[in-house]
């Protein structure tokens, strides 16, 4: 399913101009689409028929990771595979949700997971959309890249905390291949 026009302007006016992804969204039936912002160095890989799909949420949901250019195949990867996850346990998604494995999630890095979370550096109005009549429509998640000690630190904090401690130590989370804040 492609996003309708008012969705997709919604998405274009907070991430910026709208691609195709080269991978991602096979195995779910879904797009990724990827938007290159106009202003900050910073590409989003956003799924595009997650809304259509058993997700036990209060909204409809569609995904979003963003990174820096050149990281944006890893972005898309990342995206499909939280997809995956949230249709295969079919249970609700919600900010502070995520996961952690073992291994790494994107080759030669330290991220080890995924928080789904307000997009960091989008204006909050993307995190939801509504339609022309103002409800509300659909949830846009972000998910942000984890360390392995980050999501250890989330064990015994606030998802505010550890946004704090990214902030304190200029932290750049679009950058894949960051070290630890932890």
């Amino acid at each position: 399913m492609r996003m309708s026009d008012s969705v997709a302007g919604h998405a274009e006016r907070y991430l910026g101009r709208a691609r195709p992804a080269v991978a991602g969204g096979r195995t779910l039936g879904v797009a990724i689409v990827l938007h290159d912002h106009a202003t900050l160095s910073m590409v989003t890989a956003l799924t595009d028929g997650m809304r259509t799909r058993s997700v036990a949420s209060p909204l409809p949901l569609e995904f979003a990771c963003s990174v820096r250019p050149g990281q944006e195949d890893e972005a898309a990867r990342l995206v499909e595979m939280f997809a995956d996850l949230t249709v295969r346990d079919g249970s609700e998604v919600e900010y502070d949700d995520g996961f952690l494995v073992e291994e790494p999630l994107v080759a030669e890095t330290s991220i080890r997971g995924l928080l789904a979370a307000p997009h960091p550096y989008a204006d909050e109005m993307f995190n939801l959309y509504r339609d022309a009549e103002g409800e509300l429509r659909l949830q846009f998640v972000t998910l942000v890249p984890l360390t392995a000690a980050e999501g250890a630190y989330l064990r015994d904090h606030e998802t505010g905390e550890l946004f704090e401690l990214w902030e304190s130590a200029g932290t750049d989370l679009l950058d894949l291949h960051r070290s630890s804040a932890v």
